[in-house]
């Protein structure tokens, strides 16, 4: 959207760098670690013992 800097700002460090929220790379980023997560979270649901 804003500025043209990419994933490479040196400004930003560790995770910021992965899921900075200015660029495609970094949205593609948070989207796939959204759905990771809410498959994590279906098959924790999905496989975790029943109560008896």
């Amino acid at each position: 959207m804003a500025g043209g800097e990419g994933a490479d700002n040196p400004n930003l460090k560790g995770l910021s760098r992965i899921f900075n929220s200015e660029t495609n790379y970094g949205r593609a980023n948070v989207a796939k670690a959204t759905y990771a997560l809410m498959g994590l979270a279906i098959l924790y649901f999905t496989f975790k013992p029943k109560k008896k």
